[in-house]
Formats: C-alpha cells, sequence, structure tokens
C-alpha cells in the first residue's frame, strides 16, 4: 500500500525523512500502540505494542499463546524468541498461495502475548524493525 492511501485510511502521516529506506509512522488515526513501516515510501509491516487492537481473528497483546494456537491451528511455527528467555515467536501463514509472503508474527512471554506485527517477509521478519 503507497503512503497516500494509508493516510486515507487513517489519517495524517508524518512525513518520513527524504530517501528514507525504512521508517516507522504512527497515523493520527491509529489506535495507540500501533505503528507501520515503510519502507521506500510504501506500506511493508504494521506492529502493534499495546492491549487494545485484534488481529483478523481476533487474537490482541495479553491474550493466551493458546488463543494465537485456536484462532489460526495449522498455520503456525514457533520459534524460540532471540531476546526473551522462555519467550516464543508464534509465526502464521497466510491461507491463500496468492499470499505467501504475508505473515503475522506474535511475540510471547510466559504463555501470553506481548506484541504482534504483521506484513510481507522479509520486513516482518525483522527483529530490531528498520536497523
Amino acid at each position: 500500500m503507497p503512503v497516500d492511501e494509508l493516510q486515507r485510511a487513517a489519517g495524517d502521516v508524518p512525513t518520513p525523512p527524504t530517501g528514507a529506506e525504512c521508517t516507522y509512522v504512527r497515523p493520527a488515526g491509529a489506535p495507540r500502540g500501533v505503528s507501520v513501516m515503510l519502507a521506500n515510501g510504501r506500506v511493508v509491516r504494521i506492529d502493534v505494542d499495546s492491549a487494545g487492537v485484534q488481529s483478523d481473528a481476533g487474537v490482541a497483546v495479553g491474550d493466551s499463546s493458546e488463543a494465537v494456537n485456536q484462532a489460526y491451528a495449522g498455520r503456525i511455527t514457533v520459534t524460540p524468541h532471540k531476546y526473551v528467555a522462555g519467550g516464543r515467536y508464534l509465526t502464521v501463514r497466510a491461507v491463500s498461495p496468492a499470499d505467501s509472503t504475508l505473515r503475522i508474527v506474535f511475540e510471547s512471554e510466559a504463555g501470553r502475548i506481548t506484541r504482534f506485527r504483521s506484513g510481507r517477509i522479509p520486513e516482518v521478519e525483522l527483529l530490531e524493525r528498520c536497523g
């Protein structure tokens, strides 16, 4: 999605730095805890770091890891968290082969979702965000 479509959907979007290959913005109309990654002027990932915003299947920060397993059964890959001892990444694959580059990555700690992000590969898999 180009930035102008994001503006129509979510209100004013701060102007990214000129020539920025990757940056984050917070649209004026976005809920608290939601930020949008732009790469070369296009939306490539959305991050949710606070409760109150749900995934497409109704999972939110604070829900159990089991809620992710139930909502996305058969499409999840679980891997260890790089920075949180005992934490996990629960990566959800898209249903449609036409969307094969799209993922949702839930981060969990002690069995609870602490944040999640949705977007395309490779950006959705970046742990350090824009680096």
